[in-house]
């Protein structure tokens, strides 16, 4: 029998189940030289209507791949209930550590978030952040769109992924939204380490 994990030590503001719009974070207490009760705040909302299917909306996965936080933080102040039916989740600087520092890594403990899946409730900022989200928001979710671009070291073309998965039926899910998301160029992508990465859940 697997072994059963501690809670999360993450909090949050928000309620998940409310209609409307809401605009919080999720708190990870942090202690360090700058705030011995410190926390790691992470900004969230979730805009809600009805019932229906959720969507989880991400960026900042690697905190220098800009245009993910910078549409998501637009889409925060856009999207208004009566525009949906169901909840979205919009969480626009998923590493927000790495995201202040405008680096791929986090400066508090040198994770890459996207390396860190599924995280332990007991491990480093980035794998405390990674447990959450593999056993808080992902299992609340439908659908998933994880936004990455280059970074400081790629140039790359606008592109949509969709992974290899074991699951086909899944995968194949993952191919239509790839194509539907209306990028110039769409195809399947394969991680060097796709079993700790985000897309794998």
């Amino acid at each position: 029998m697997p072994k059963r994990l501690p809670p999360s030590a993450i909090s949050t503001n928000i309620d998940f189940n409310a209609d409307g719009i809401q605009h919080g974070f999720l708190k990870l207490p942090y202690s360090s030289d700058q705030s011995a009760w410190g926390a790691v705040m992470i900004p969230i909302t979730v805009v809600k209507n009805g019932d229906g299917q959720t969507a989880l909306l991400t960026g900042g996965n690697h905190g220098d791949e800009y245009e993910g936080i910078i549409s998501l933080q637009k889409l925060c102040t856009k999207l208004k209930p009566k525009q949906i039916k169901g909840r979205v989740i919009i969480i626009p600087m998923m590493n927000h550590p790495a995201v202040e520092a405008g680096s791929r890594v986090s400066p508090i403990d040198g994770g890459n978030m996207n390396r860190a899946f599924p995280g332990h409730p007991q491990g480093s900022v980035t794998e405390q952040i990674a447990d959450y989200f593999n056993r808080v928001l992902i299992p609340m979710c439908d659908t998933a769109l994880d936004i990455h671009s280059g970074g400081k070291t790629l140039d790359i073309l606008p592109y949509a992924a969709a992974h290899r998965l074991p699951d086909k039926l899944q995968e194949l899910r993952c191919w239509e939204g790839a194509r539907l998301f209306g990028a110039p160029y769409y195809f399947y992508i394969e991680e060097m380490d796709q079993l700790r990465s985000m897309t794998q859940r």
